[in-house]
Order: C-alpha cells, then structure tokens, then sequence
C-alpha cells in the first residue's frame, strides 16, 4: 500500500521468503477480487474504446448509464495497491476507467465532436442537396444529434420541417433506419398530407413512400383494427360539432321528463349559471363589471341585470311562477330636481310587495369600492320611504348568498306575506331556457368538457376529487351531477352502434400498445408540432418507444407558439420533456429565415417576458433598416386605420416593385372586413387574404395586419376566460398573465415577413397594446395617441365616451362600461361639447379651451346654481360633493354665462 514496514529478528534471506508470500497472497486475493468484476471492466472498457472511436452519438442517458457501470467497475480497488500491483492486466483497465470517471462530461463532448465532424463531412452533399436550399449549420446539428429522446426546439420561421425531412432521408442513407421502421406524427390531416407528399418528393429514391405518415387519431386507429382483428366505424357526431351539440341538447331534453334529474337541472339553471362570486372580491367597481360581463349574467326572463345575487332572486322568482317586474318605477313620486324616480330592485304585483337586494356583509359593510357611508343613508332612505307609504319590503343580503341561505330566507319571507307558489312546468322551463340561447350555451359546455374529460382517460373519482378542491365545489357538483348522465348517454350511444370517437381512438390505442396486444414495427418515432401534444398522446409515443430497447424519438416545436390548450395540449409536456421520455438531447434551430431581425427582436422580447417560456435566442436572416412592427390607433373622425395601413403597405410595395401578399389576422373569425373583396380591388398589387390567428399557424406573408388589438371580451388578449368547471379537465393554467394570449400574439406577428401592422382599431387598447407602447419595445405609433382617453374616475376602467341625449339632444359623456358604470359628466357650459378637466390649479375645456375654477375638495368645477336666496357656485360634482361658495364676478369663475345646474346623471349604487 505503498507504507514502509520493518521486519525485526529474522535473516536477511527469511525476511525476503516472508515479503514473497505476502505479495503472493495478495496478487491472489487481487486476481481473485477482479475475476468476479472481469465481465463489467472489459464491458465498461468496450464502452470506451467505442465513444473515442466516434462511429456514433453519444448520448446523456448512454453517458449515466456507462457512469455506473464504471462506478461499480472500480469500486472499492484502493488507489495505492493498483500501482504496486499494476502487473495485473485487470488492473490496466481499471486506470483507465478512473481516468474517464475524473471528467465523463468531457469525454462525451470530445468524443461527439469527432463524431459531429466526421458525420458533417460524410453527409455534406447530402445536407446540401436534400432541401432547396442547404442547410445550416444549426439544422444539420439537429439531425445527426442522435440521441434516445431528443428535443429540437425551433424558433417560428427556422425551417422545422426541413429537419424533420433530412432526418428521415439520414436515418436512412446511414442504415441506420429501415423506411418501415420510421413513423412520423402529425397532429392534423393537412399537415400529414404535406409532410408525406413531401417525403415522396425528397426522398422518393430512398423508399419515401415506404415511411409511415400518420396523425395521431389516425395511428390510434390502426393500432385498433391490428389488435382487435378489425377497425370500427368513427361515430357521426366525432367529427362534426353541430351533430354532437344537437345530440347533447336532445339528452338535456330528456333529462327534464326525469322527476329526479329535472330537480338537478332546474338548480343548475337557477342558481349554478355561472361561477358565483360576491361583489366583496372584487377591489374596484370595473373588476366587477368585467365579472358580470364576462358571464353575461342574465335572469331565465332575458334581463341584464347588476348582480349574480340578483339574478339569482329573479330565477327563483320566475320558476316558482311569481310574477315580478325588475327595477321599475316605485308606485309613489319619489322624483326631485337632484335625484330620479326611485327604483326598486323587485315588484311583486301582486299581493304588491318590493323587494331590495342589499350589498352588505354579516357586519353591514360594502364592497371596498363602494361607498359605505352613503351606501347605508341610501338603506336607511328606502327604509323609511316603505315605512312612510306603507308598502311591503322585504330586504336580502349579499351574506346570504355566500351562506347559500339567499334564497330560502326569501321564500319564507314571501309566505309570511302569502305570495303563491306555482312552479313552472319543466317542458316551460326548457322552452324558455332554449328561447333565451341557455341551453346552448349550457350545452357548449358539456360538449367541450365531454371531449377533455374522455380525452384524458379520466375516471369520474378523480373528477369528484378535484371538484372538492375548488373554491366552488359546490357549483362543480351540481354540474357533475348533470354531466355523468349525460356521459353514460353519450357512451351507451357508442356501445349500442359498436362505435368510436376520437378520443377512443387514442385512448384504447395506448391499452393496446401496453398490453403488447400491438407490437409496434416503429424503432424511429418523429413527431412534427410537439408544443401541442396532450399527456395521453405523449402516453401513445412511451408507449411505442418502451416495446424497443433501440427505439428513439426526435420531437419538434416551439413551447412560444403553444396555442391550443383549449383543445387539450399541455405545454408541460414539452416544458418537461425529461420527466416523460427520460434524458434529452436538446438542439435550438434559432435562425429564422421567414421575419425580418426588428420583428424577430420584438417577438422574443414580448414571448420571454413570461418566465416559463424556454429561453432561446432567435437570429434574422433578413434585414431592416427601421422599425417593422407599427401600432396605429384610432383617429377621432373614426378613419379607417385598415385603410391607412394597406395604403402604407401599398406604398412600400410601389417601392420595392412587384406584387405582396397581405395576411389580415383577427383573434376571432367577425374580426374579418366585411368589405374584403371591395378592398382587394382598391389595392391590385396586394393579395389580401383573411384568417383567424389560430388558423394562421403555419403560414406566412410579406405583410401581416392584426385586426382588433382592443380591450373587452373579444378583444386581444381575449378577456373570454373559461368557465372554471374546466380547470377539473384541462391542463394546469399558467401562474403568469394571459400566458397562452401571448404566445398566439407571438404567432401573429412571427407571420410576417417585411412588416406587421397592430390596429387599436376600437375604442380602447388592449393590454398587448399599451404594453408595447409604454415598455421598451422597437415599435412605430400611427394614429391618435393614448392619452386622449379619459379614464372613468368611478369605475376606474371604462374611458368618458360623448353621449347626446335622444330626446334633448343635449350632449354628455358617459362611461363606456354603461350599463354597469352609469357615471355620466356634464360638457364644458360655454361650449356645451369639450370634456373639462383638471389643468394646473383649474379646469380647461379640452375643445374651446376655457379655463373654469376647480373645486376645492374634490376634481369637479365651480357652476353657477340657483336657491330661494339667489345664485350661489356649487360643485359639479354634486349630490357627492356639496361644496358651495358665495357667488363672485363671472369672470374670476369662467369667461363667459354659466348654465344653472339642475342636477347631474348618477350611478345606481347596489
């Protein structure tokens, strides 16, 4: 062991005798030790002598795997007896195992780029030749990275599918592969059909045709009709929406002629109808509008009304067969030149009895945006008005709701007073329902919560697990309590017909393939898009890959342009793509040969400002000499900023010579001009075509124009959200905001070749929009500028629009949430049509410029009033500010007559 040791009382010739022996013991014990470890050290060694020979890849998960073996190969053997004992053969091995195991990482990077430059020089023509264009550099690295599972991530533009080609003809031309042994996946019918007519065209010579091209709906099939001896019929409504939708609305029907189930679904439409939350959530008044405009919160009579509690009330009102009215006008005049006819929230005819909904918590207070004091005098002032005419009021309470005791404290309420029961009979009930769109709409989501639910491969116990974890598990059970009969309709409607739908096709495929029912002739797996593949579709492809020790996968996409978790992909499985298919090998394709470099830097820069996305750099081919992404907003006199646009575009074309193609994109399919055709004809060197974003994917323009880039429900982003039942079957949503909207921006603009056009063509930006402005981004503004909206000081959301009163014609400016925000502002009282506002220490008219006294406690202005003693200045603001002042010269007020005030537009406070 190296350590000197001296031997006392024995001669000279004893003590040598002794040293022989001992040494003898411990060769024997060594070769002994090592004769069990001689297979594992000569497997390891091979190993080895193969890496540095560079005939192949070597890959992360080889590398782990050839770690261990070493580890294990050498474990235990003291460093110090392998020198003394070096004349073993066994030995030799073992020093250079622990040599590699000192640095594995760089034996298996030098050892690949032998193998990367050896590859390259075998395979030049062939990389040159293969595509119209050579490849680059980046693209033939993701080829002959080769991998147990690898992960090519490619920028949009950067020629994804030639890769998948020229690996196919590669595996191929190397004899690496068989043609039968490749499968490449697509995930629609168009794009399989080009990616098989291409290989034909590319690699024809090379048995291209032999080569299986399938989606993966039409894989799952084969697997079926291989492993049961024949392929079933696909059900008539699988591949047709209409024909689902009528089916599902004609079971909903049935379950009405149900005495149990009518129970449950008359709960589900009366008070289940959209997610409930309580005005106390939100933190301002616009929040909230966006709350009940989103979900369209309508009563079963069709009435827009302001609360979910409300329209909870109205539902039981109309089914139990009470006849009401909804804020019409108390029977007494309660109307004064500073406040309007009172209204209250409900009228029972008959026996002639009102009632008001309060939003108050257990403790009397409002929601944070409202105002509690006033709120209160407001209760107190409806009170005592009822006490002073003698009318019935029965009061409910926001508390209620969330205690869910809302409606039954109203019902025994309503008997004490002898208010009629008489339900409306279900087949009326369904007529109405169907009448207003609510069975549609109901409808709809079953439909799309149907096609996740089996798209999964979920069981009805995990669905009642994950309901009891959501916020409103009880809104997720009275839909589970409608939707499981809906599903063993819709399945025995498969059984009895020996039928399939799509989700069957997949699903029992991966039973099939697991089960080894199917042996898979597959040892290549290639598929095409895999940002949007779904948990069950990545199970197919383990699958596929665990019934070979040899096989591989090469996925390709783009985890910026994942837009599709509405159709069930999952971004996570590419996020994750170790966790599914073990190690990867990751290649960047981050050379674009589609967007200009000023489009490709803000693309990046916009898709990366969530976190989550996978960081990679993106270089343009093309460049530009100035800005390439122009944002136009909408002028005043309402001209046409599409028109503006195709004339710029127009121009540019001019210049250049030549025809251009113009890609219009809207975020929804009414976003399309309706004056398409007639625009096509003004501009004869532009071909001009409409899509939606999401059918945009794929394709590419000289000129792209994004339609739309407004705030609301159909605006971009989308303010749509999903209903929250979906969360039970759909992929985890993203912690970061509007994260999927974003990357299908990412889409729209990566279109474009030359130049993007953004159009705030509405009357407020959207999100996206004043993100671009206000954030450091390589952007052009056309068009008005943003700060000539006027915010609303109420709501804090909608913006001043001008309104002219249909009787008067008298003009003033109201909020653009209307009807929710009902804050109105009187013009400027020389003029009769500026906005005023604050300027400096006054207030200006925005049209003639007059310079008007602010009030000194709060943002209105001085007016000129009149009382029994004569004129006096009070706030414009009044009822909500009574500042008064003694009146003084005209002029120290405004330059011209004031008009006497007599009482401003208000907003019903609930």
């Amino acid at each position: 062991s190296g350590r000197k040791d001296v031997i006392s009382g024995l001669a000279v010739s004893d003590a040598k005798e002794l040293v022989s022996v001992v040494q003898t013991e411990w060769y024997g014990k060594w070769h002994r030790a090592l004769k069990g470890r001689q297979k594992l050290l000569r497997s390891v060694d091979a190993w080895l002598a193969y890496m540095k020979s560079s005939r192949d890849f070597f890959s992360i998960s080889e590398l782990r795997e050839l770690i261990d073996d070493a580890r294990a190969a050498v474990a235990d053997i003291d460093r110090n007896w392998r020198t003394v004992l070096s004349v073993i053969p066994e030995l030799k091995l073992v020093e250079s195992i622990v040599e590699f195991l000192e640095s594995p990482d760089q034996a298996r990077a030098v050892s690949n780029k032998r193998y990367t430059r050896i590859e390259q020089e075998r395979f030049g023509s062939f990389f040159d030749s293969i595509e119209s264009h050579p490849l680059t550099s980046e693209q033939r690295m993701a080829v002959i990275t080769n991998g147990r599972a690898n992960l090519v991530i490619a920028a949009a533009g950067s020629g994804k599918t030639s890769v998948i080609v020229a690996k196919t003809g590669w595996l191929i031309l190397s004899n690496r592969r068989k043609p039968k042994e490749l499968l490449l996946i697509a995930f629609a019918r168009a794009a399989r059909d080009e990616m098989e007519e291409r290989l034909k065209r590319r690699l024809g010579s090379m048995g291209g045709a032999e080569i299986s091209v399938r989606t993966f709906h039409g894989l799952g099939l084969t697997i079926i009709g291989e492993a049961e001896g024949r392929k079933p019929d696909l059900a008539s409504w699988a591949d047709d929406e209409l024909a689902l939708l009528d089916q599902l609305r004609t079971w909903i029907h049935e379950l009405f002629s149900d005495d149990k189930l009518s129970r449950v679904l008359r709960e589900w439409f009366a008070d289940h109808f959209a997610p409930y939350r309580s005005m106390h959530d939100f933190k301002t008044w616009n929040e909230y509008y966006d709350y009940i405009r989103d979900h369209d919160i309508r009563s079963l009579k069709g009435e827009q009304v302001r609360s979910f509690e409300e329209c909870e009330i109205a539902n039981f009102l109309y089914l139990n067969g009470i006849d009401y009215t909804y804020e019409d006008p108390y029977e007494h005049d309660t109307a004064t030149a500073l406040k309007r006819q009172y209204r209250p929230d409900f009228h029972i005819p008959e026996p002639n009895i009102y009632i008001e909904h309060f939003g108050i918590d257990e403790k009397g207070n409002t929601a944070p945006f409202v105002d509690g004091e006033e709120y209160r005098r407001s209760m107190e002032w409806k009170r005592q008005l009822h006490a002073d005419h003698e009318t019935i009021l029965i009061e409910t309470y926001s508390h209620e709701a969330g205690k869910r005791t809302l409606l039954s404290n109203l019902e025994r309420q309503l008997k004490v007073h002898g208010v009629e029961f008489s339900p409306v009979p279900e087949e009326e009930v369904f007529s109405v329902l169907n009448a207003m769109g609510e069975i549609d709409r109901f409808t709809r989501l079953l439909a799309t919560f149907l096609q996740h639910f089996k798209g999964n491969g979920m069981s009805f116990a995990e669905l009642d697990g994950l309901a009891s974890g959501l916020e409103d598990h009880g809104r997720a059970r009275a839909f589970l309590n409608v939707f499981r009969p809906i599903y063993e309709r819709y399945q025995m409607a498969l059984e009895r017909s020996g039928q399939i739908d799509f989700h069957d096709m997949v699903n029992r495929a991966v039973d099939h393939v697991n089960s080894g029912k199917y042996k898979s002739p597959f040892t290549f797996v290639l598929v095409d898009e895999f940002q949007d593949i779904s948990p069950t579709r990545a199970r197919l492809v383990k699958a596929l890959l665990d019934q070979s020790a040899k096989a591989q996968l090469l996925a390709v996409g783009d985890d910026w342009q994942a837009i599709y978790r509405f159709a069930g992909s999952d971004i996570s499985v590419m996020r994750n793509f170790g966790d599914y298919f073990g190690e990867c090998e990751r290649v960047d394709l981050q050379s674009t040969f589609r967007c200009s470099d000023r489009i490709a830097k803000v693309a990046t820069q916009f898709a990366l400002r969530n976190p989550m996305q996978l960081r990679k750099t993106v270089h343009a081919l093309r460049k530009s000499s100035g800005p390439s992404i122009n944002l136009g907003l909408q002028e005043h006199d309402g001209a046409s900023l599409l028109k503006e646009a195709l004339d710029a575009i127009d121009a540019d074309t001019e210049a250049k010579g030549g025809r251009a193609a113009v890609l219009l994109l809207g975020r929804y399919r009414h976003r399309k001009p309706p004056n398409l055709e007639h625009l096509s004809g003004q501009f004869p060197r532009l071909k001009i075509s409409f899509r939606t974003v999401h059918g945009s994917k794929g394709r590419e323009a000289d000129y792209v124009v994004v339609l739309g880039l407004v705030a609301g429900k159909f605006g971009f982003p989308a303010q749509m959200e999903d209903d929250p039942l979906m969360d039970l079957v759909l992929a985890e949503e993203e912690g970061y905001p509007n994260a999927e909207e974003r990357r299908l921006f990412y889409v729209a603009i990566t279109r474009a070749r030359r130049q993007v056009y953004l159009l705030v063509d509405g009357e407020s930006a959207s999100a996206f929009a004043k993100e671009l402005i206000d954030a450091d981004y390589d952007i052009r503004l056309f068009g008005r500028q943003p700060k000539d909206d006027v915010p609303c000081k109420v709501c804090r959301g909608g913006f001043l629009k001008r309104r002219e009163n249909s009787k008067s014609g008298n003009v003033f400016y109201g909020c653009s949430n209307y009807p929710y925000c009902e804050h109105t502002e009187q013009p400027c009282p020389k003029c009769g049509e500026g906005l005023v506002r604050k300027a400096g220490s006054s207030q200006r008219c925005r049209s003639c410029e007059l310079t008007i006294q602010s009030c000194p406690e709060c943002d209105g202005w001085l007016v000129t009033r009149m009382s029994m003693n004569g004129p006096f200045l009070g706030c414009s603001n009044f009822p909500g500010c009574r500042h008064t002042q003694n009146l003084r010269k005209e002029s120290e007020v405004h330059g011209e007559p004031a008009r006497f005030d007599k009482g401003r537009h208000g907003k019903k406070t609930k």
